[in-house]
């Protein structure tokens, strides 16, 4: 790579930059957020950045000015930063363009520290009044010849305990918060413990070791040394023979509070600080203790670190360009202006749901194959549970017989008997028939659901028009579904009115060929019809033969129009409810827009049909939301394919 160390610095800078002014801040962009920005390809996280977190009362606001060279930041007692700080510091060539400038002020200029300090207090306030915390990050870009490239991140410093006017929550909050900003792989941890407290206990070492137990990427800096006990010293930590991390420690000495309100500017701070280290016999011989040491250690880890990602920065980039172009197509373009552009798209996409559909109907999963599951094993299971052993058993052959004779008993057959124990039979056909025509349509139904919801991204973008589309298809199957019932229930009538007297006489034959025998027939259900005798209220055997010959006779009847009815009835959904939907779901609907296009041609109603079909297109805001969201962010991936491109 021909790039050199301060041109990656650059680089990634200027990609943060852009990150910051198209509101990709990573963390849950809590920026982008509100406005659809959630789970888009955060580029920011990609990035390498370095993050402070430490105790309230660790230094960790000094260590930052010391790295900056300038008092920019609010004091106090108490909670003071109660926002993220995300800063970025920009190395110039002249004095003459040492700024700041923050992404809510954008084209304001602070030339004065003390006003950058003074608006950072102000803009927490602004939102957050006296207490309150929050993750959404304060970004200030400060532009200096004396500043390195670098890009920090300073967090709520960590509290014990929460003190009057606070929420109960805000030491947990803040916990969380700083959880979120140092859990991203590409985050370089700066790990801020006060030299005077045990490093054991450091909340900033056991986050750090809660997210990077291998210690990969975080870096100790090491507060007031200078105000340890008498007699000790940290010569051991910054050895790294004690509290070891696997990139070791940096040592810092910071102004004390009554050097900065005796006004010590930070550079004479930093003499005062080398002079301590170099006339301190615990640290004297250390190369990694004083503000330009940390400076260094920061800049050479930063430039590694973006060294290794760039390849990964890269596929990242790439394949987010990818995803969002993907969904700015699913998602369409922004609302249309002419009556023309809504016609055609009211119509596109009806022929779109369409194409879906039948899709799903002829091959897709759950969709065809759970068709024929109904017609294979619904139906046949219905049929089988229905109470045919209960018509053809001898009680109820017996009763059935002697209602229909009435007061003059049969001669020879009882024709009437026949018919209504048939009859009987054939009437518990209607249930099943009935029932399988409601599987099919709710079948139906769900794949409509689907359709809409998942195999035309784009009507997501139209609540009105996909409300309708959904209205409009379910009322036509449900139209189609009492076609069919009617088909259905027809079907049973017929095979209860007129009985086929051609089976009877082959049965007749088939016995007499056997005989003499009764042909044997099961019940529709699978078992044989059995009763006893004396409950039937039968007096002889004679008749107890005679009532089973006519129950197995009317049973074999039924059985037969049984394994018709089960061939038929699904010819019947298939061609009423299956078929008829194919291409007319949206029937209504089409006509109902084809209609209103008619009737524009008069300028009386041109108005009203465009103001229809605005209706139709009137899109979510959410969705709109959501595609300037992924626009910006396109455009930021643009951006920074091209910087790499051109850096590279």
């Amino acid at each position: 790579m021909s790039l050199g160390e301060t041109g990656l610095l650059k680089l990634v800078n200027k990609l943060q930059a852009s990150c910051t002014l198209l509101g990709d801040t990573g963390s849950g962009d809590s920026a982008d957020g509100a406005a659809g920005g959630v789970d888009l390809p955060s580029l920011w996280e990609a990035l390498p950045s370095i993050v402070v977190v430490g105790g309230q009362s660790s230094g960790k606001s000094s260590v930052l000015e010391a790295v900056v060279g300038h008092d920019f930041l609010p004091r106090g007692s108490g909670i003071v930063t109660r926002r993220p700080l995300l800063l970025q510091l920009i190395q110039t060539t002249s004095a003459a363009e040492e700024y700041g400038t923050f992404l809510h002020k954008k084209n304001q200029k602070f030339h004065d520290y003390e006003q950058i300090r003074r608006e950072i207090d102000a803009e927490t306030h602004r939102s957050l009044g006296k207490y309150s915390i929050s993750s959404d990050p304060i970004n200030l870009t400060i532009r200096s010849p004396s500043v390195p490239n670098l890009t920090l991140v300073d967090l709520p410093g960590l509290t014990k305990v929460a003190v009057e006017g606070q929420p109960a929550s805000i030491v947990r909050d803040i916990e969380n918060m700083a959880r979120q900003f140092i859990q991203g792989k590409n985050a370089i941890i700066l790990a801020v413990t006060p030299a005077n407290a045990d490093a054991a206990t450091s909340d900033a070492l056991r986050l750090a070791k809660e997210v990077d137990p291998a210690g990969e990427r975080t870096i100790g800096v090491l507060t007031k040394l200078d105000i340890m006990d008498r007699g000790t010293d940290a010569h051991l930590i910054l050895t790294n023979r004690n509290a070891t991390l696997k990139h070791g420690w940096i040592g810092i000495v910071n102004r004390s509070q009554a050097d900065i309100d005796g006004k010590k500017n930070l550079a004479s701070a930093r003499r005062a600080e080398m002079e301590f280290f170099t006339s301190h016999p615990a640290y004297r011989g250390l190369h990694n203790v004083g503000t330009p040491a940390l400076s260094k250690k920061l800049s050479t880890f930063l430039e590694k670190t973006i060294r290794d990602q760039i390849p990964h920065i890269q596929n990242f980039v790439l394949e987010g360009i990818q995803a969002l172009q993907a969904e700015l197509r699913s998602l369409g373009g922004p609302a249309m202006a002419s009556r023309g552009e809504m016609l055609h798209m009211v119509l596109t996409l009806c022929r779109e749901f369409d194409r879906a559909y039948e899709t799903l109907l002829d091959r897709g999963k759950n969709g065809g194959e759970s068709i024929l599951g109904v017609f294979e094993s619904g139906l046949k299971d219905s049929i089988h549970k229905q109470n045919f052993k209960g018509i053809f058993s001898l009680a109820n052959v017996a009763t059935t017989i002697n209602e229909a004779d009435g007061y003059q008993p049969h001669l020879i057959a009882p024709e009437m008997g026949y018919r209504r124990l048939i009859e009987q039979g054939l009437g518990l056909l209607r249930a099943p028939c009935e029932r399988c025509v409601d599987d099919i349509h709710q079948l139906l139904c769900g794949m409509v659901q689907r359709v809409v919801g998942e195999s035309v991204p784009m009507l997501n973008s139209f609540r009105v028009l996909k409300t309708e589309v959904l209205s409009a298809s379910l009322n036509t199957l449900d139209k189609l579904k009492e076609e069919a019932k009617a088909m259905v229930v027809t079907m049973v009538e017929m095979e209860k009115s007129y009985l086929t007297a051609e089976f009877f006489r082959n049965l007749e034959a088939t016995e007499a060929a056997a005989g003499g025998a009764p042909a044997a027939a099961a019940a529709p259900a699978g078992e044989a019809a059995q009763s006893s005798s004396t409950a039937a209220g039968i007096s002889s055997d004679f008749e107890e033969k005679h009532l089973r010959r006519i129950g197995a006779h009317c049973s074999a009847y039924v059985k037969s129009v049984v394994m018709q009815m089960r061939q038929t009835v699904p010819k019947a959904c298939v061609y009423c409810q299956v078929q008829a939907s194919r291409g007319s779901l949206l029937e209504a609907l089409t006509t109902k827009v084809a209609s209103a296009a008619v009737d524009s041609v008069s300028s009386i109603h041109s108005n009203k049909e465009k103001d229809y079909l605005a209706r139709l297109l009137e899109e979510d805001e959410s969705v709109a939301r959501r595609r300037d969201a992924c626009a910006r962010r396109l455009e930021l991936l643009n951006n920074a394919r091209d910087d790499i491109a051109a850096a590279l």
